[in-house]
C-alpha cells in the first residue's frame, strides 16, 4: 500500500500526470481515500523488492509529471487493504 502527499503547489495537470503514471504501472487508487494506492507484486517477491519497486514507480511518476516535492509511505503486505 502506498500513501503519498504531493506538494501543495502541485498543479492539477501535474497531479493528473502523476496519477496516470501510477495507473499505468498497475497501481490502483483506493476509492474514497485521497492519495492512497495499492498494487500486487509477483508471488515470491521480497519486501525489499516491493519497496524498491514502489520507490522507483513514485520517483518515475514524479519525473513524468514534473513534480519536485512529495512525501510517501509504503507498507508491504500479502493482503489487499481493507477499506471501511
Amino acid at each position: 500500500m502506498l500513501s503519498l502527499d504531493l506538494d501543495k503547489n502541485t498543479s492539477s495537470e501535474e497531479r493528473n500526470k502523476f496519477y496516470e503514471y501510477l495507473k499505468n504501472e498497475k497501481w490502483t487508487k483506493i476509492p474514497k481515500v485521497t492519495t492512497t494506492w495499492y498494487a500486487k507484486f509477483k508471488d515470491g517477491g521480497t519486501e525489499s523488492g516491493a519497496t524498491q519497486a514502489t520507490k522507483s514507480d513514485v520517483d518515475n511518476a514524479a519525473k513524468h509529471a514534473g513534480v519536485t516535492s512529495y512525501d510517501a509511505v509504503v507498507n508491504v503486505s500479502e493482503s489487499k487493504p481493507t477499506s471501511f
